[in-house]
């Protein structure tokens, strides 16, 4: 690789979800099934929540960041980790 190439190269932060416990890490597989707990292309662990209309026919997954395991309620990552990752700055006032 050319130094140019190696720039432009998107990389995906190595994570461990999935080896806090069997459960987490069984929901993630997708072996039988379309996981709802999944990695997104930003290396922040989303859970699907819900449907969204995205036009008449085809209604869209509304994805939520997953901050601690809905199995053995280990921290998996912070709500600063999720921004950095997703280039979100702002930060909610609520």
């Amino acid at each position: 690789m050319s130094g140019e190439e190696e720039e432009t190269e998107i990389r995906i932060p190595e994570h461990d979800f999935g080896t806090c416990c069997d459960e987490l890490k069984e929901a993630m597989s997708g072996e039988d099934f379309d996981p709802l707990i999944s990695v997104g292309e930003d290396g922040v662990l989303y859970m699907s929540v819900g449907l969204v209309e995205i036009d008449d026919d085809d209604p869209g997954m509304l994805d939520h960041p997953v901050f601690f395991c809905p199995f053995c309620g280990k921290g998996l990552q912070t709500a600063e980790e999720v921004r950095a990752k997703t280039g979100d700055d702002e930060e909610d006032e609520s």
